[in-house]
């Protein structure tokens, strides 16, 4: 009987806890109307006369910026973005409310000259070719099996090791693979073999991308490799001071799982000189990034193999 007494009891203890929980309700906030969102879109011209710089201002407390300009995206309160082609360039607005996304009607500003000291910079030179030049490249990975510079056309690495700096006065960027905590958990860089750890990518073509500088920041990416995203036409951004480049409306070129596991909007450059570039893109879920190895197409078409 007291077996039977004392299991009741936690019986009914355990329906009173699951009423009291059922009690709680979690609702959103209230969504704010398009009135009540204030922003504004302000055009520099004293320090550009044809308006390439943009002053992009969120004046709504407690809501989270969400900007797209085109050429890029950012979430921050007050953002400053220049544009180095003229031409008609819609700023798109979302507010995240405490209720959810608002999202405000476009706002055009107009842009009526060139100001291409925004392009002319010894890293945009490196990616592109030049102001009035494109730039292809390619994965360091064919249907043979070279490896022409590096093991695999995919390397892994931690979040604290995945970080370029400037190099040779600016004009290039390095991977230097040091981390300021040397044996923290996310210090680490795995280089796989791809010829022998065939998991980490299929001997075969992945198609190409080209970064233009011929009349905008315009962005090409052919998948050859990933079915479902085919041929992408889209813009992109390089951030010579964070090293950060940006892809809208097109991603970078990926290897087997790549494009499902890791946020390929925002990409960090490890390294970049002439003929070479590595970019990495954040896995979604861990304190990691996906490393990806490429050549110019002008290196790699011209590359031999050494003589054995």
């Amino acid at each position: 009987m007291k077996i039977i007494k004392k299991i009741t009891g936690l019986f009914l203890l355990g329906m009173s806890l699951i009423a009291s929980c059922s009690k709680e309700k979690h609702e959103l906030g209230r969504i704010l109307d398009k009135s009540e969102i204030k922003f504004e879109v302000v055009q520099d011209l004293a320090k550009d006369p044809g308006g390439n710089t943009v002053i992009l201002i969120n004046k709504t407390p407690e809501t989270v910026s969400m900007w797209d300009y085109g050429t890029g995206k950012s979430t921050r309160e007050r953002d400053t973005v220049h544009f180095a082609f003229k031409g008609d360039y819609p700023i798109k607005f979302s507010a995240l409310t405490a209720g959810g996304v608002v999202e405000l009607d476009p706002v055009v500003v107009k842009v009526t000259a060139d100001n291409l000291n925004y392009v002319n910079d010894p890293l945009w030179t490196l990616l592109t070719g030049g102001v009035g030049n494109e730039k292809t490249w390619v994965l360091d990975v064919n249907a043979n099996g070279d490896k022409k510079v590096f093991s695999s056309p995919i390397y892994f690495a931690g979040g604290d090791n995945a970080i370029g700096t400037l190099a040779d006065n600016g004009t290039s960027i390095k991977w230097t693979q040091v981390c300021e905590v040397p044996n923290g958990p996310n210090c680490w860089v795995y280089a796989p073999n791809y010829t022998s750890d065939t998991w980490a990518a299929d001997k075969k073509d992945y198609g190409y991308m080209t970064f233009s500088l011929k009349g905008g920041p315009f962005f090409k990416a052919d998948h050859k490799g990933v079915s479902n995203l085919n041929v992408e036409n889209g813009t992109y951004f390089l951030d010579v001071n964070t090293k950060i480049l940006t892809t809208t409306d097109a991603t970078i070129l990926g290897v087997n799982f790549t494009h499902g596991d890791c946020n390929m909007g925002s990409i960090r450059i490890l390294s970049l000189t002439e003929n070479t570039m590595q970019l990495a893109v954040k896995n979604k879920t861990k304190n990691e990034y996906q490393v990806l190895n490429f050549l110019s197409k002008t290196f790699s078409d011209n590359w031999t193999p050494p003589v054995k």
